[in-house]
């Protein structure tokens, strides 16, 4: 993804630290009992991987697996530090942090998946019925603090005596106490952090404990750059740091808060897709294998949508829709099939198990009222298979992207690169990519099916003229804010801060 030109642009530090919850890859054993890994999914995680080996980053992450955990064990028992890669993959200096089962149970499942995703998510309500005062304050303290703890100790001792010239890189919402744990011993360190889920209004966050509030708002105020998916998640966060940080003096104009003698900018960096590797995957020959499985599909009209099964994802009312335009528009039935590539998560939860029930119920009910012997209306892939769904996100007619709020979405920008067929996307009002794409997309509010099934209907019958022009703007919004652009305007902004003629936070600088 980076070439020799681009690679001046890098960050100007002699140390770069990445820290994250899940790491670059996933350590498993095989059925001969040996450890082996593999690359985590997605884009964002190549687009990290590649920047950290070209600068010799060391990548500092928890370890999720009994498999991460073994690795982590067995080089400890062996007193080093870095997990042994290979090939390609050797130039990163990875970590893994372990900490008990139970504790991290607490920490991600209880208080990352539950209470605080629920809450960014605006449903909070879902986390309330969930957990009750005592499991939140012993999950806090027995999880989420200890594993941002163990992070910070691990970035810690991984600091070199250099430390003006050193750059800690946060990502999202797992690690909020981390970069004021770091600030307590290693003042002179750049922080930077990006926060990949949307942000609440600050009334939003009053639901939460005020411990809890006033705990992440005061952590996230160790670091210097602060970056947010949209302009509306930032403001929010200004919001409340001049509620929940008492003494600060926030900026709105420059986007900067002053806080006890520091300044913390804030910075909207809109994440992106990697168009390079999305299309080297789709003609790869299994991408190419998973194209044609598609071609049986082609000679009808195409509603299709990517997601997790996450109650935010809003899929229930996504089918709803279909089933209200089968309804009203009887022409359409053995002409549109709606095909849906589900991805299972945290399916420890129970809140997760059962949403994926219901999902799996109204496809059942949907096929069973309108379909018949020759057409089923729904076709279900369940399971995280990303070429698939790339490959299948060449040929829709049709994109349901209908979050109920999302700090962006990637697959409303992967569809718009993919697709072959000038197909139209319809899109939440509430996903963060509305931002970018809202001029090009037939635009719904999530929770209203009516709206849903119109926009649904209008993609369908939509002019071909229009549908061209609206595809091709898609798609040159995204070609313009790609991945590689995401990055080199966060390493712009630190590298602006490193480049000061003494890196100091009470200074005034041309950049402020």
């Amino acid at each position: 993804m980076f070439d020799s030109t681009s690679f001046s642009t890098l960050i100007h530090a002699k140390q770069v630290i990445i820290a994250s919850n899940r790491g670059p890859f996933e350590f498993y054993l095989t059925r001969d009992n040996q450890l082996e890994y593999r690359r985590g999914p997605g884009g964002l995680v190549t687009a990290l991987t590649a920047v950290a080996k070209l600068m010799n980053a060391t990548w500092i992450a928890m370890a999720m697996t009994e498999g991460d955990r073994q690795v982590s064990k067995t080089v400890q028992q062996e007193n080093g530090r870095f997990i042994p890669l290979f090939g390609q993959d050797q130039n990163l200096k990875l970590r893994y942090v372990s900490i008990t089962e139970k504790a991290y149970r607490k920490y991600y499942e209880k208080i990352s998946n539950e209470l605080l995703w629920f809450t960014h998510s605006y449903i909070y309500e879902i986390a309330k019925e969930l957990t009750s005062e005592q499991e939140v304050a012993d999950a806090w303290t027995n999880g989420y603090c200890v594993a941002n703890q163990a992070i910070a100790e691990a970035i810690v001792t991984e600091i070199s005596q250099d430390e003006q010239r050193t750059v800690i890189l946060l990502q999202d919402c797992f690690l909020f106490l981390v970069s004021s744990m770091i600030r307590s011993s290693h003042p002179k360190v750049l922080i930077q952090q990006f926060l990949h889920w949307p942000w609440p209004d600050i009334r939003y966050w009053c639901f939460l404990p005020s411990y809890i509030t006033q705990a992440i708002y005061q952590g996230l105020a160790g670091n210097d750059i602060i970056g947010f998916q949209t302009r509306r998640d930032m403001r929010n966060f200004l919001d409340g740091a001049s509620a929940m940080l008492e003494g600060a003096v926030v900026d709105f104009e420059k986007e900067i808060i002053w806080y006890q003698g520091r300044s913390i900018l804030v910075r909207t960096y809109p994440v992106s897709i990697s168009i390079e590797d999305e299309f080297r995957i789709i003609q790869s020959e299994e991408g190419q294998q998973e194209t044609r499985k598609i071609h049986s599909f082609l000679h009808k009209k195409i509603i299709m949508r990517v997601d997790r099964l996450d109650p935010i994802k809003n899929i229930i009312r996504g089918f709803q829709a279909y089933a209200q335009i089968l309804d009203n528009h009887p022409e359409f039935l053995n002409e549109v099939v709606f095909l849906a590539f589900l991805v299972p998560t945290r399916e420890n939860a129970a809140v997760y198990r059962h949403y994926s029930v219901d999902v799996s119920k109204i496809i059942e009910d949907i096929n069973n009222k309108y379909g018949s012997d020759e057409w089923k209306p729904i076709h279900a892939w369940f399971g995280n298979n990303r070429v698939r769904a790339l490959a299948a996100l060449q040929f829709y007619d049709v994109l349901l992207v209908n979050p109920i709020i999302e700090s962006m979405n990637l697959v409303a920008k992967e569809g718009s690169v993919l697709n072959q067929r000038d197909g139209v996307l319809v899109l939440s009002r509430n996903a963060g990519s509305f931002m970018q794409l809202g001029k090009v997309c037939l635009p719904v509010s999530p929770t209203n099916t009516n709206e849903t099934a119109q926009a649904l209907y209008e993609g369908l019958t939509m002019p071909q003229e229009e549908r061209q022009t609206r595809s091709r703007q898609a798609r040159m919004i995204v070609e313009n804010y790609s991945l590689h652009t995401w990055l080199l305007q966060q390493i712009q902004d630190i590298n602006q801060l490193l480049d000061t003629v003494k890196f100091d936070h009470t200074r005034d600088s041309k950049f402020l």
